[in-house]
């Protein structure tokens, strides 16, 4: 099945099945043509001598010649049925590592597993796995000629070589010639996963809403029925770093790499399969061109993306608050790039590098959140107040659909008519939401930031229970 050279011990019906074929019949016929020389060199020494010796002569001559016409034919015939019955196993063998590789191929396309890796972002069928015992690398960890379920490394151990025998279990590296990355076990190999990137332009709060969504996951995990744990130490270390920075009132760093690694969260859930989350939060640079995503490969695979919104980006809202901007833009810092140039760099790295129809619907969902709205009174003006009032006094009303209409609505109010029509015309799941990043306007003080409305949009694209 494949001509990749492993550290491996062969299956005997696949190395030494054929050595000890060749050398069986080699040795047959040398035996064969051994008798027949002995028998006829016999009957030219006694040809010579007396007629009793000469009769001597040509019984073994007749004896030599039988040994060449009909031992050939029963070595032929021989050979030909130990050829038959090998060839059956080797048949056998080979049907049946393909059945278990064709079964785990179609087991694992059928769960949905796959690995990704969260440094280059490359999708692959199968990593490379490094032995435990010696770490020699094996490069296809599969059911083929060097076993069925296990192979056995030149070092001795035997290897699982299919995912129903824990392979994932082993260290894993990207088999990108380019990456290489480590990947850890069981997180980023074999795994059930979700890919969900955080859009938007400059500035519009990625990496706070990032770090908050977190923090609140960790949080409103267990009432919803899974718990997150960290893939990778530099996922943890970096909550870490930024959990810091937001408990002593000071906004996560900025974003710099316009290509970032994945933020992966394993999400345990009790008596299910659990799933690898991967959330990706670009550098707002990356918007400026179409040409800044290019190298984005996670969106050639998306389960839904969250698009963010800086209301102030938009013309009536800068209007609106003109005359209160001026004293807080350092704090607030206002976004450079329109929601819609945004949205529409989006599309077209979709249709020019990863075959996203013109014409087609996004399959993916796409949240859609504006963010800054502990600003001012825009929450007032958004009508939330509102909003929790008819749902304290009608727990039953359909929450996500009264939030969805409200700031659909309001947007449309904002002349941002042709961003709505362009979601609903491209996605074919779209659901609006609001939110505070930070939870409040930077003032400088070291008082705790804490994200609000952060969580929901999350949830709705996994679709899990939301909470807001």
């Amino acid at each position: 099945m494949t001509a990749i050279q492993e550290p491996a011990v062969k299956s005997y019906f696949f190395g030494k099945g054929y050595r000890d074929l060749q050398a069986t019949i080699v040795e047959s016929w040398s035996l064969n043509l051994a008798s027949a020389r002995k028998e006829l060199g016999a009957a030219g020494k006694l040809w010579p001598g007396t007629y009793l010796a000469k009769g001597g002569a040509i019984l073994r001559g007749t004896a030599g010649i039988s040994v060449i016409v009909f031992g050939t034919a029963f070595f032929l015939a021989f050979s030909a049925l130990h050829i038959a019955v090998l060839l059956a196993f080797f048949l056998l063998i080979y049907l049946g590592f393909t059945l278990v590789y064709l079964i785990e191929r179609g087991y694992l396309a059928w769960q949905q597993l796959s690995t990704v890796c969260p440094e280059c972002h490359e999708k692959c069928a199968l990593p490379e796995y490094f032995c435990p015992t010696c770490g020699k690398l094996h490069r296809r960890l599969i059911p083929s000629q060097y076993g069925i379920l296990h192979h056995t490394c030149e070092c001795g151990k035997r290897l699982p070589a299919t995912f129903f025998l824990e392979r994932g279990e082993l260290q894993a590296r990207c088999p990108n010639p380019d990456c290489g990355h480590l990947l850890k076990a069981g997180g980023h190999t074999d795994s059930r996963k979700a890919f969900i990137p955080i859009f938007g332009g400059p500035s519009v709060g990625k990496s706070a809403y990032l770090f908050s969504t977190v923090q609140q996951l960790a949080i409103e995990g267990p009432r919803l029925g899974f718990s997150p744990f960290f893939v990778d130490a530099h996922s943890e270390n970096e909550f870490a770093q930024a959990s810091q920075q937001l408990a002593h009132g000071r906004p996560p760093a900025k974003t710099l790499a316009s290509l970032p690694r994945a933020f992966s969260l394993k999400l345990q859930r009790e008596g299910r399969d659990s799933r690898v989350l991967y959330l990706y939060d670009p550098a707002g640079e990356a918007f400026g061109e179409t040409e800044g995503l290019v190298l984005h490969k996670y969106q050639g695979y998306l389960s839904g993306l969250i698009f963010l919104i800086d209301p102030f980006t938009i013309p009536a809202v800068r209007l609106d608050y003109q005359e209160r901007l001026s004293g807080v833009r350092d704090a607030l810092k206002p976004s450079a790039l329109p929601a819609e140039d945004a949205l529409s760099r989006i599309f077209i790295s979709l249709e020019e590098h990863f075959s996203q129809a013109r014409t087609a619907r996004l399959k993916f969902p796409i949240a859609v959140v504006i963010n800054k709205v502990d600003a001012f009174d825009l929450e007032d003006r958004i009508g939330e107040r509102a909003v929790r009032s008819r749902v304290a006094a009608n727990p039953t009303a359909d929450q996500g659909a009264l939030w969805d209409e409200l700031i659909r609505h309001q947007l449309i109010r904002w002349d941002q008519g042709d961003l709505v029509q362009q979601l609903e015309a491209r996605c074919a799941r779209v659901r609006y939401f609001t939110c505070s990043s930070l939870g409040r306007m930077p003032d400088g003080t070291a008082r705790a930031f804490a994200g609000r409305g952060v969580l929901a949009p999350l949830l709705w694209l996994l679709n899990l229970e939301t909470a807001r």
